[in-house]
């Protein structure tokens, strides 16, 4: 056992812990080619024209924009353009990693809660393989991840909601020793605000979810040393939470919306429900191989770790998994439902941008099932050979945890780097040219034009187009006009 132990740690999981790195900072380093594109000028030239606080401010109060009362997200384009030159790249390509860095640290968290004893490579395994799973099965990985416009409002919160989640679990461990602080407790409700601005739909979920686990702590927990240990951070979260969506819906840019629709609730949560089932029955038509692995590697993770250091689960225990499982399909559609709900209520089906954080929940519902069941199987043995059947059981899960992330990093090197990097290099060719004949005196910029990329407007034809009037003035010219030339010129137009 001692070998296998060995093995298992020291070569395994170690490599792959590399296959996912080696995948997973591939999608990081897609996030260095990110450049400024559609919205991305007009909330530039917003938070350059004023301070990123005064142009938030302005934003909110006057209404303009269906989106006006999502504070945060203007906030972060003000701090993002604070860095320089190339803030787009460095600012996409850290919240990459800082989805992965959140990942890894809620597992580390939630494993010494539970009291999983396990080594820091398992929470970074986690931590990585939640993350490549997020990234492979975003259902629009450009506009989600790597156009900042988008990405601000459906994957910051989530990078931040991951990071405050860690947080708020570390100070469940660490309220076994001392009470929480106010400092802490203010900073935690000043967190969940600030998450809660840049968009409706992770505020309702979490709107669900923490007054649910609330619930749960109070019904489950009998000490009332347990129950202030987890309630009074979830109640501080929750509360911030609440402070965020009551100042999105009372901002003038919602007043205008609500004006125009009639709100009925049992149609509201019927169609929520209803289109939540829709996205689960497409995720599992469009997605079966990710949502295979994505069970299976935690179901063969924790059936190894519990081979090495075998403890046995109670009755009790038993009832309580198989009542978590069952729940858990539940809960999820209930969860997806909520994030749901704002699209419902404003235009309909969400988009596809719009469903990264209900990718993200069944992607959690999965790999939370495949531990549970890995959990429950504990005791399944090889008859014939124990540990003959466990090296075979581990050769497996080595198959899986490498190869796949490994495939995806090959196909991703092959494909999608190469298409990024071209299209950066010729956005910065196009970038110095409207500069170069700006500073030459030029107002009326004509540029070769780019077709779309993923479905996002690029620069127009008509120099009246919306998207080419904020690239007017992020430029400081009167006008830009984009029009068609040939490849095999564009090098040449690019270089006059």
């Amino acid at each position: 056992m001692q070998k296998f132990e060995t093995v298992f740690f020291r070569y395994v999981m170690t490599i792959s812990v590399l296959a996912l790195l080696s995948v997973t900072l591939i999608y990081v380093y897609l996030g260095t080619f990110s450049r400024y594109i559609a919205d991305d000028y007009c909330e530039a030239v917003r938070v350059t024209s004023a301070s990123p606080v005064q142009a938030v401010l302005d934003r909110y109060s006057v209404g303009a924009w269906r989106a006006a009362n999502r504070y945060s997200n203007l906030l972060f384009v003000g701090v993002s353009e604070s860095l320089g030159g190339n803030n787009m790249p460095f600012a996409i390509a850290s919240m990459s990693l800082l989805w992965l860095v959140g990942l890894t640290w809620s597992a580390r968290e939630v494993g010494k809660l539970l009291k999983m004893n396990w080594v820091f490579e398992t929470d970074l395994f986690i931590g990585l393989a939640f993350g490549f799973f997020s990234f492979l099965q975003a259902p629009s990985l450009f506009q989600t991840v790597y156009w900042r416009s988008s990405m601000m409002t459906h994957f910051a919160p989530l990078v931040f909601g991951s990071l405050l989640f860690a947080f708020v679990m570390r100070q469940v461990r660490r309220s076994e020793d001392k009470p929480l602080s106010l400092p802490v407790s203010l900073f935690i409700l000043v967190a969940a605000f600030f998450i809660a601005g840049f968009s409706e739909p992770p505020t309702t979920t979490l709107l669900t979810i923490l007054p649910l686990l609330m619930i749960v702590v109070w019904a489950f927990t009998k000490s009332p040393v347990g129950r202030k240990k987890f309630l009074a951070p979830l109640a501080w979260t929750f509360a911030g939470v609440v402070l965020g969506f009551l100042a999105m819906i009372f901002s003038p840019a919602l007043a205008g919306v609500a004006r125009e629709k009639t709100l009925n609730i049992i149609d509201l949560l019927a169609t929520s429900f209803y289109y939540g089932y829709l996205f689960i029955i497409d995720t599992l038509k469009t997605q079966p191989l990710p949502i295979l692995v994505s069970v299976l590697i935690p179901l063969l993770l924790i059936w190894l770790h519990r081979q090495m250091k075998p403890s046995e689960l109670s009755q009790g225990q038993k009832r309580v998994i198989w009542v978590i499982i069952f729940a858990i399909p539940f809960l999820a559609w209930l969860l997806i439902a909520a994030g749901f709900s704002p699209s419902v209520y404003g235009q309909g089906f969400p988009v596809e941008r719009a469903r990264f954080l209900a990718r993200s929940i069944l992607i959690a519902a999965f790999m939370l099932e495949g531990a549970l069941f890995g959990l429950l199987s504990e005791h399944i043995q090889f008859k014939s050979n124990k540990v003959l059947g466990q090296w075979v059981v581990m050769v497996v899960f080595a198959l899986i945890a490498i190869v796949y992330p490994l495939r995806a990093a090959v196909n991703l090197y092959k494909s999608e780097v190469p298409e990024y990097r071209e299209r950066a290099e010729l956005w910065d060719l196009r970038e110095d040219y409207i500069i170069r004949h700006a500073e030459a005196g030029e107002k009326d910029i004509v540029i070769p034009g780019f077709s779309g990329v993923y479905h996002v407007k690029e620069l127009d034809n008509n120099p009246d187009h919306w998207v080419n009037l904020c690239a007017a003035q992020y430029y400081g010219v009167d006008s830009i006009r984009a029009v068609s030339v040939p490849d095999e010129n564009l090098l040449e137009f690019l270089n006059e």
